[in-house]
């Protein structure tokens, strides 16, 4: 019984669409790992500060891009009404980077003397562009479950990065990781076009758009402002550490986020993606033990990828860092020793965080949000400003907090299944 149970598990769809975008994910995370010694000696602290620094505004401002309709698109069973979702998430993501641009050539203008990049400022709008337009497209393609170009896309994306990256690197541009990065971007967009056949010329009536804008309101309506808050709260040790503490420091805690959280986050969201709709299928059918089943299956499975890198970083990671990527980037080790746990369960339990979607309790996904925004903000100020913590410290206090708020989180999920 328990042979067939197995056999009929690994002969699923779910877990063959999972190997495929494990396989996919792989790869794409090899790829920057093996860029990542040359990048660094290419470029120095500072320039891993800066685009610490870009990454962070980027990351924070584009969780509002297209509006958060993007996240419905897996959800209807009629393909039109998807492609509508698809073109009011791509409207929306082109309004919100003319804000963008607006807010920051304003900025620009009457505070001058506080922004010493402020050429390079203007990239963010664009990468939020290409960020919502990526998103838009990848929910289709999970919709569709083309996994296989699903995963070909992120190799493409890591590919595109990584040789941009490089090749501006080597012609001595100082923004050139940030121009890796949204080229990167750019590039899966193209693939992704091609290979799913979206025509150009895509249209939705006036009536047909309010629709759509109107019936899944919620999204916006109780995704916005929280999304916004827990992108902040996760980019807060970048604001808190830059403001406090000198530039190389900021730079080496760059690294060490570009080179854990780049790839895990690869995994995360390459898992994301399959859960997504997976779970979005089965509730459709009102298989409420079944979705019991996966979810405790997928947590298993996040929870064995995730120990092998906690082992390897916690004992090994300042040698890793120093042989890897040279002993100027030892401390960056350093901090990689203590921060993979938050990394490690953020990766566990993040993906599975779709379920609120699922099963619509955006309340709860809003509520948890609130939660952590206040308490990461509050946390870190205090440890700066009251205690004066050493940067070490400081990144032990965060270990805690990330480890405590992101137990809380997986228990909200459970119990959300559990009353199904």
């Amino acid at each position: 019984m328990i042979k067939k149970k197995i056999s009929s598990l690994l002969q699923s769809e779910y877990v063959s669409n999972i190997s495929i975008q494990v396989l996919g994910t792989g790869i794409a995370q090899l790829i920057p790992l093996l860029i990542m010694p040359i990048l660094s000696r290419v470029y120095n602290e500072d320039t891993f500060a800066s685009y610490a620094t870009f990454i962070a505004v980027s990351g924070v401002l584009s969780v509002v891009t297209g509006a958060r309709y993007h996240l419905a698109i897996v959800l209807p069973n009629s393909q039109k009404e998807a492609y509508n979702i698809f073109l009011v998430s791509v409207y929306f993501s082109f309004i919100y980077a003319i804000l963008i641009f607006v807010g920051i050539s304003v900025f620009n203008f009457y505070f001058e003397n506080l922004s010493n990049v402020r050429w390079s400022s203007f990239l963010i709008p664009l990468y939020v562009l290409f960020y919502g337009i990526w998103l838009s497209i990848i929910n289709l393609s999970i919709r569709d479950k083309k996994f296989k170009i699903n995963s070909f896309s992120k190799i493409i994306q890591a590919s595109g990065n990584g040789f941009f990256s490089l090749s501006f690197g080597l012609l001595n541009v100082s923004s050139g990781l940030i121009f890796g990065k949204i080229l990167g971007v750019f590039s899966s967009i193209l693939f992704l076009k091609y290979k799913l056949n979206i025509k150009s010329k895509l249209k939705i009536s006036y009536q047909d758009f309010m629709i759509i804008v109107k019936k899944y309101k919620d999204f916006p309506k109780y995704g916005i402002l929280p999304s916004f808050l827990d992108a902040a709260s996760l980019q807060a040790p970048v604001f808190i550490i830059g403001s406090f503490y000198t530039v190389k420091q900021l730079g080496f805690y760059g690294f060490t986020v570009m080179a854990l959280a780049g790839p895990m986050s690869i995994i995360a969201v390459s898992f994301k993606d399959v859960f997504y709709q997976k779970i979005a299928e089965t509730y459709n059918q009102e298989k409420f033990n079944v979705i019991r089943k996966i979810y405790k299956t997928s947590a298993l499975t996040l929870l064995f990828i995730g120990i092998p890198i906690l082992l390897i970083v916690i004992f090994f990671g300042e040698q890793l860092f120093s042989l890897i990527f040279g002993e100027n980037w030892t401390t960056s080790g350093i901090y990689a020793k203590i921060l993979v746990g938050s990394f490690v369960i953020k990766l566990i339990v993040s993906p599975l965080s779709t379920i609120f979607n699922v099963v619509k309790k955006l309340n709860i996904l809003s509520m948890w949000q609130i939660i952590y925004f206040f308490t990461t903000f509050i946390t870190l100020i205090l440890a700066v400003v009251k205690f004066e913590v050493t940067l070490i410290n400081l990144l032990y206090i965060y270990l805690i907090h990330e480890l405590i708020l992101y137990t809380f989180y997986f228990y909200l999920q459970y119990r959300t299944i559990k009353k199904l």
